[in-house]
């Protein structure tokens, strides 16, 4: 009979699960012992925060990610980075490390324990779409398979607990074939697909706008031939950024709402039949919910539900929509040459550098094997004028928006692909929250390069009507100095010449390099301007 941990270790590897993110801690040292005789490489990071972080940008590029911890001060120190996995449909496991099935028995009060030995794996109950403990032999590997089977059906983490004395337990190996979590069923989706080609069939400004479950279940293929088929319009959101080819002749760029480009926000909201595919409703894909979308002339389909009109329709899986959509013989065909592509609002900076001159170097410098991971605040939001190649992936926390992410997300996104050159793009309060995580960097020896927007604030509370404030500022550094004590090489960047020639240095650099951008607090992004008036409107009622 196969040994508990060794047994899912070897299930998470056939999965595609090379790699392992986590630190250990003595009720996970176990658990550790048998990580290290699996096929999967462990990678000890700095902090559990980074832990999350790291496995979620892994999930996204792999389709599945691994976190291992211990028992409380590891397992609920990660827990907001979880949470950001959770909001933004990354399918990963976590892994906790606890005390045994037998000393919780004996011993009431050890140490890490907080409330109650179950209170942890409460707390995950709210930030992942399944948990549990492994605490019976006889029943783990249905619990095992189970935890699977939610992860990949909801794209959504899930929580295994380990007591130390289950570790290398013999359990019984069920034969696994469970019904169908989430199946379509053919007369809705029969019904739902006529409703939409009939609404196709009589629009006249019909588009697409896709958001990141499309990348979540792999459905890029499927939508660019849906749109190539149809000849329409084609939009992202913020978190979906990427999806689509940006290059692609029918991409007209980001929809924002009113924090948008005007061209595309007009295109999205005057079509009489919109195809939302995969598309969070949050408010910072939306601009402060500025949009203006009429659900009469919109088709709404997510992993959640598939919504036309005013009808909802259950029992349809998303990826079964999509699929029997693009494959009907029903569909309208119309003359692409008429759209405006993608045309990103910057220019090169001639003199000192600034946003729009970081933006438009960076436009040069991306192609299709290139990985770019954005931190938040403006360097998210400065995205919008970022025209990625066909072949770049986009990573960031742009509908949770948690800061820190930029550093550990690059590393987990380079491992998790290492043939691409990753970008990591923050700000400089990011970079302090996270950036002691560039040891792990080379340790690895990977050579992300790391770009920061150095202006001594946080610069999007700025932009949103605090200029005066104190709390808005944070201490300076000399982040090319930092680089070179965490053993990279570090740039002083003042302006777009700069930019250029250190760019072309890092990409042929053998360790980390960190780009510190000096730029000034009042230079922020197109998309930042329109979205801090947008905020400060709404501040005010």
């Amino acid at each position: 009979m196969p040994q508990l941990a060794s047994h899912i270790f070897e299930i998470l590897y056939q999965q595609g699960v090379q790699h392992a993110f986590g630190i250990p801690g003595d009720f996970a040292l176990t658990l550790y012992d048998a990580l290290a005789a699996s096929k999967i490489e462990p990678i000890v990071m700095t902090h559990e925060p980074c832990v999350g972080f790291a496995a979620d940008a892994y999930s996204r590029i792999r389709g599945l990610g691994l976190a291992i911890v211990t028992y409380g001060v590891g397992g609920l120190n990660m827990v907001n980075a979880i949470a950001g996995a959770y909001a933004e449909k990354s399918p990963l496991v976590i892994l906790s490390g606890a005390p045994g099935i037998a000393e919780r028995q004996h011993h009431k009060l050890l140490h890490h324990k907080v409330k109650t030995f179950d209170t942890q794996r409460r707390v995950y109950e709210e930030v992942t779409v399944y948990s549990t403990t492994l605490n019976d032999p006889r029943n783990a590997d249905v619990k095992i398979h189970r935890a699977l089977d939610y992860a990949m059906t909801f794209k959504r983490p899930v929580y295994l607990e380990i007591p130390r004395d289950m570790v290398y337990a013999e359990i019984e190996e069920v034969e696994h074939h469970p019904p169908p979590i989430k199946h379509t069923d053919a007369d809705t989706l029969e019904e739902a697909l006529g409703e939409t080609l009939a609404m196709l069939k009589q629009a006249r400004l019909p588009v697409i706008l896709v958001g990141t479950e499309v990348h979540r279940f792999g459905l890029q293929p499927q939508v660019i031939a849906l749109a190539e088929k149809l000849g329409v319009p084609v939009c992202s959101t913020v978190l979906g950024k990427s999806v689509f080819p940006e290059a692609h002749p029918q991409y007209i760029g980001i929809y924002n709402g009113e924090a948008g480009e005007p061209y595309v926000r007009n295109t999205v909201e005057e079509s009489d039949c919109l195809l939302m595919l995969g598309v969070f409703m949050t408010d910072l894909n939306l601009g402060m919910f500025t949009a203006h979308l009429n659900p009469g002339r919109t088709v709404y389909a997510t992993s959640e539900r598939i919504t036309i009109k005013h009808h909802e329709y259950s029992q349809i899986r998303f990826e079964d929509f999509i699929t029997s959509l693009v494959n009907s013989w029903q569909l309208p065909h119309r003359n692409p040459a008429v759209i405006s592509t993608m045309k990103p609002r910057v220019v090169p900076s001639l003199g000192k550098i600034s946003m729009s001159g970081l933006l438009y170097e960076l436009n040069q410098f991306i192609d299709g094997d290139t990985l770019l991971v954005t931190d938040v605040g403006d360097v998210l939001f400065a995205a919008d004028d970022i025209q990625t190649k066909e072949g770049t992936s986009f990573l960031s926390s742009a509908y949770y928006a948690s800061m820190g992410f930029g550093i550990p997300g690059v590393i987990g996104a380079q491992l998790a692909d290492p043939f691409r050159r990753a970008i990591a793009l923050v700000g400089d309060g990011g970079l302090q929250m996270t950036g002691m995580e560039l040891l792990t960097a080379k340790r690895l020896g990977l050579k992300p390069i790391v770009i920061v927007v150095n202006n001594g604030a946080f610069g999007t509370l700025r932009a949103m009507g605090h200029q005066q404030a104190d709390f808005v500022y944070i201490p300076d550094m000399d982040y090319a100095k930092f680089a070179k004590v965490l053993g990279g090489q570090g740039f002083c960047i003042k302006t777009g010449k700069q930019l250029q020639k250190a760019l072309q240095q890092a990409r042929e650099s053998e360790t980390f390099s960190i780009l510190d951008l000096r730029i000034s607090p009042d230079d922020v992004s197109p998309a930042l301007q329109r979205l801090s008036a947008l905020f400060a409107k709404k501040l005010k009622g």
